[in-house]
């Protein structure tokens, strides 16, 4: 995704981030500091859509997930977004998970580089277990808004 390009970024006063890890998204729109306070206090946005999605449809979805990660998932209601991690043998982070399920599906997105790794992972790991991980980068974008209350400034 390194030639990725934010639509976003043709907002006025967008200004693209400067690093290798979250190029081709804004880092601002020309007003850093009102933009923090407007997140803080429950409205704006940050476009995340550089990251890799990963959709994992499947009736064995969650609990196959809880035995793969960190996190409890195998209880895990629709709506509730976690993050959770993916350890090597050795205790190691492989992977860092944001992920929501729907009730027919769990998403997640990654870091833009770990998501052919993730995938390649994930599909290793299936046995013959109902799952079907897919990278849906390409039809799929994460844009972050606040949903709960505002935090006191």
């Amino acid at each position: 995704m390194t030639d990725y390009r934010s639509p976003l970024l043709d907002l006025p006063d967008a200004v693209a981030v400067e690093g290798a890890v979250d190029r081709g998204v804004a880092a601002h729109y020309g007003d850093p500091l009102r933009e923090q306070r407007e997140l803080a206090s429950g409205n704006g946005f940050v476009d995340l859509s550089h990251r890799g999605v990963v959709r994992i449809s499947g009736p064995d979805r969650l609990s196959w997930l809880h035995n793969l990660t960190t996190q409890r998932l195998d209880t895990l209601a629709p709506g509730v977004g976690v993050d959770a991690l993916i350890l090597s043998p050795q205790g190691h982070v492989e992977h860092h998970l944001q992920l929501v399920d729907d009730g027919e599906a769990t998403w997640m997105h990654v870091e833009p580089a770990s998501v052919d790794a993730l995938v390649a992972f994930l599909m290793s790991m299936r046995f013959m277990l109902q799952v079907e991980p897919q990278d849906v980068t390409a039809d799929w974008a994460v844009v972050w808004e606040p949903l709960s209350e505002p935090h006191p400034t």
